[in-house]
């Protein structure tokens, strides 16, 4: 009886710590190493590469399989529901070159701004051990965004002009989350946020889907200019208290 309890109590602590700790422990107990984590290391962001094809105007994103923001230079600014995620140094792109950085490209990375874990995380953040007890805190968690908002950050300052003025329009009509079996999801604005050297990119897309488990995987597939990318995410890995969190 006792071994068999014991063997049990092991498998237990096996599963709690194997677990991913935004799954047993709430965000106030975060530390700063588990808010970066969640900020450039878990499946609510993950990393591109912005490829030209040696050099030429044509190219794309491709999807190197990494997660995580780059480094921590870049600009300045509020995302669309006035979180500063590209002013945050834990999860700003060190951008610079433009498109024609060379054969290496350039790393950006897809954050899905609206998603609670982050939210949750940038919260820890700016507010640390009062991010449970702050009012401003609770009224930024506690809000009712009616987008799906995900952010381009990291982004070469030249590509910003892929986003203004007639341009833009062709930007946001070509931007969707497609899953199998339902209609693409498109995007119906885009935001810009930043200064020299990089930007934030967030793309916003209404609530009118909802998007579960069954699901399986979404891509998301925009176009600047003659840059086109692609990134598929597998909305297993971001359920969060038992949905998909986006």
């Amino acid at each position: 009886m006792l071994k068999k309890l014991s063997t049990l109590l092991f498998l237990c602590a096996l599963c709690m710590w194997a677990a991913d700790f935004w799954t047993t422990k709430p965000f106030t107990e975060w530390n700063e190493k588990e808010v970066t984590k969640i900020l450039n290391d878990s499946p609510w962001v993950q990393k591109v590469t912005i490829t030209t094809g040696g050099g030429g105007s044509g190219g794309g994103f491709g999807d190197t399989g990494g997660k995580g923001a780059g480094g921590r230079g870049g600009g300045r600014g509020g995302g669309p529901q006035g979180d500063s995620v590209n002013s945050d140094p834990g999860i700003d792109g060190s951008g610079g070159g433009g498109f024609g950085a060379g054969p290496s490209g350039v790393s950006v990375s897809l954050l899905w701004q609206t998603a609670l874990p982050v939210r949750q995380a940038l919260a820890k953040r700016r507010f640390g051990a009062e991010a449970g007890t702050s009012p401003e805190a609770k009224a930024a968690l506690d809000r009712v965004d009616p987008f799906y908002v995900l952010t381009l950050i990291g982004m070469p300052g030249s590509a910003l002009a892929a986003a203004q003025g007639d341009k833009k329009v062709a930007l946001v009509e070509s931007t969707t989350l497609t899953v199998n079996g339902k209609p693409p999801l498109k995007a119906t604005d885009v935001q810009i946020s930043g200064g020299r050297g990089t930007a934030a990119v967030s793309f916003l897309f209404p609530k009118t889907t909802t998007f579960t488990v069954e699901d399986k995987e979404m891509e998301f597939s925009s176009r600047f200019d003659k840059i086109s990318v692609k990134k598929k995410f597998k909305l297993k890995d971001m359920v969060f208290n038992g949905k998909v969190e986006m």
